[in-house]
């Protein structure tokens, strides 16, 4: 763990040698999840891994203000770490909000990031993204109603539902979201220097705003099949492996 320039605590854990591989969880994920699901170690084998809870997510701090979360200040955050870890500049793999977060560092620090890896996000999204998914799924944790996040999200596995809402200060994602939005969630694709690649699951919502980055940045596009949002990273854990090790290779 450690102290970032803004007071809060952000954690971190660090796994194998090689070049630097930054992992950003999404909304109600945290590191611990890379990990359980069989990304670190199977990443640890190539890179040194650096996997961090954001703000409001895992065993980093919670606050409830939603002025914490604005987007300067968490991305400042991902510096803070790679500061700690003497770590110029890495590839960042993100997954959903783990991925605005990826790209809001490789706008806003360009010298930092080598490469994005970016699962299940795309820039282009931002205009649907906040009315069909943000400002419903803030709304719901501010009140307490998890049967909504879990309509919203369609999920119906009553043990993974077990698992985030026992995992997660509801009111630090709900701030979480709503900070994201100011002053504004959006990032100009054309802020992008680095190469990137993107995947997504072919049920997910998002796919043809993936397509308009992916052509904007020059990216490349992995479609994993029969996964949406979620199932692209809890459910597909070895595809998603496989097509980013052959991206980075």
């Amino acid at each position: 763990m450690l102290t970032s320039s803004r007071g809060y605590t952000i954690n971190y854990t660090v796994d194998g040698d090689g070049p630097a591989l930054v992992l950003v969880a999404g909304t109600l994920c945290a590191a611990q999840h890379w990990r359980d699901f069989g990304y670190v170690t199977r990443l640890a084998r190539d890179w040194h891994v650096l996997n961090i809870d954001p703000l409001g997510h895992g065993a980093s701090d919670a606050p409830h203000d939603a002025d914490s979360y604005e987007a300067a200040g968490v991305t400042s955050d991902l510096v803070a770490v790679l500061d700690a870890e003497g770590v110029d500049s890495t590839t960042v793999w993100g997954y959903s909000r783990g991925g605005w977060l990826a790209c809001n560092l490789a706008s806003r620090y360009p010298d930092r990031v080598d490469r994005l890896v970016v699962a299940a996000y795309a820039m282009n999204a931002y205009d649907e993204e906040v009315a069909r998914v943000l400002e419903p799924l803030a709304g719901y944790l501010r009140a307490g109603n998890w049967d909504g996040v879990w309509e919203a999200l369609n999920i119906t596995d009553r043990d993974f539902q077990q698992m985030i809402e026992s995992t997660n200060d509801r009111l630090a994602v709900a701030a979480a979201i709503d900070g994201s939005l100011r002053p504004t969630r959006f990032i100009d694709p054309a802020s992008i220097r680095c190469p990137a690649t993107y995947y997504v699951g072919s049920e997910d919502w998002i796919m043809p705003h993936v397509r308009a980055d992916v052509e904007a940045l020059g990216a490349t596009l992995d479609v994993i099949e029969g996964q949406g949002h979620i199932g692209t990273f809890f459910a597909a854990t070895q595809q998603a492996l496989d097509v980013v090790a052959t991206r980075l290779s």
